[in-house]
């Protein structure tokens, strides 16, 4: 009976304790995932595939972003809000092998009943502008995320700088 009390309270400190670890930083093929997901999302950053087409990037890719880092667009496997396939993106610092994905999905500019919505004077739905002399990120179109969704109807792109102590993506709000 002691034996089987003791194993019934490591199994279930085991399996409390899986939350705590779920997201821990997961380093393979040469490169390091600071998190590996985001709460009430369905995007997984650490799948083995998702770790190979970092490795890949960070391979076969030059930086593009502040300097030494490599800001990485892919559109997602996950259906996003209104039945899209929006983009996500990862920050890839190349002297550190880290990958520090961005908390939010990105898709087409589209008003509030879904209508699409032009960003620029060449009719675009979706814009990105960023740049390796620069640690700032800006997005023209709709911001997914949990309690966090956006519409792009001001006409004003939605910007994010790199926090270097952070290592990630923080908003700007003007």
């Amino acid at each position: 009976m002691l034996r089987s009390t003791k194993l019934l309270f490591a199994v279930s400190i085991l399996v409390w304790g899986f939350p705590s670890i779920s997201n821990a930083a997961i380093t393979k093929y040469g490169v390091t995932v600071s998190e590996c997901d985001f709460d009430y999302e369905n995007e997984k950053f650490c799948t083995d595939d998702r770790l190979k087409s970092y490795a890949n990037v960070l391979k076969t890719g030059e930086a593009n972003f502040d300097g030494d880092k490599i800001l990485y667009l892919f559109e997602t496997n996950e259906t996003g809000f209104v039945g899209q396939k929006p983009y996500r993106l990862v920050v890839i610092d190349t002297s550190t092998k880290t990958v520090h994905p961005f908390g939010y999905a990105l898709s087409p500019a589209s008003d509030s009943y879904g209508n699409p919505v032009a960003v620029n004077k060449a009719g675009a739905i979706v814009e990105f502008d960023f740049n390796i002399r620069s640690d700032r990120f800006c997005f023209s179109g709709n911001i997914d995320a949990y309690r966090m969704s956006d519409n792009y109807e001001q006409g004003k792109p939605f910007c994010f700088k790199f926090d270097k102590t952070e290592r990630e993506l923080v908003r700007e709000y003007y």
